[in-house]
């Protein structure tokens, strides 16, 4: 993979957090959907995306985070967005996830969040 487009994992309590890192498009929206997938066919229920590291999220990109939230809703599970950049915002606001979504500054927030601690 190239260093411009990067998914990284690591898991805090019960939830796998996802961090994306480059431009959000059809390859690298792939590569976070897979991840997921095979956290939730694992069992898991709690999944967080951090944007840190994504600059922007084109359209393809953007459908892919589409389905990830539909699979994780699907399977009964809850979902967090954090360090969203604010041209990114909105555009999960104008997509409509900030309706299903909620975005938190810090990881800690949405893991507080995620764990029933907010």
């Amino acid at each position: 993979m190239s260093p411009h487009k990067t998914v990284r994992t690591h898991e805090m309590g019960d939830t796998l957090v996802v961090s994306v890192g480059g431009y959000l498009n059809s390859l690298l929206g792939e590569e976070v959907e897979k991840v997921v997938r095979a956290e939730l066919e694992g069992g898991g229920r709690r999944i967080l995306l951090n944007f840190g590291g994504t600059r922007l999220v084109n359209s393809i990109g953007i459908s892919f985070v589409i389905g990830i939230v539909e699979k994780v809703m699907e399977r009964e599970g809850r979902m967090a967005f954090c360090e969203v950049s604010r041209i990114n915002r909105d555009l999960f606001q104008v997509t409509g996830l900030a309706k299903y979504v909620r975005s938190f500054e810090t990881e800690k927030e949405a893991l507080d969040y995620l764990s029933g601690n907010a």
